[in-house]
């Protein structure tokens, strides 16, 4: 595994913090503006915001945020980066056999 350069690191900081801070700012903005909502949707934000806000519910949302967040970071890495299958190679003459490897040195040594 190639060790990522310090540019690519700073990148994928600064992607990671503007994530955090675009979900900070939704749920506070929800937490804060649901009461300004008219109709329908403001009542259904304020149900969403109440069952959210519960103790096991805000953790559990926030469990499964993290594991999507994850799982996309993964995806979109795995497409940058393209297939992990390596090709074997095949020996066409059942009588040749591979070449030994090379004896490791004696820890002595």
């Amino acid at each position: 595994m190639a060790v990522p350069s310090k540019d690519e690191r700073v990148n994928q900081v600064l992607i990671a913090a503007a994530v955090l801070a675009a979900l900070t700012c939704s749920v506070v903005t929800l937490l804060l503006g649901w009461r300004k909502v008219p109709g329908v949707f403001g009542e259904w934000l304020g149900m969403v915001v109440g069952i959210m806000s519960t103790p096991f519910f805000l953790e559990a949302s926030f469990v499964i945020l993290g594991v999507l967040l994850v799982m996309v970071v993964n995806a979109v890495r795995r497409h940058r980066e393209g297939d992990e299958f390596v090709s074997v190679q095949e020996l066409h003459d059942r009588d040749q056999a591979p070449a030994p490897a090379a004896k490791p040195p004696a820890a002595n040594d």
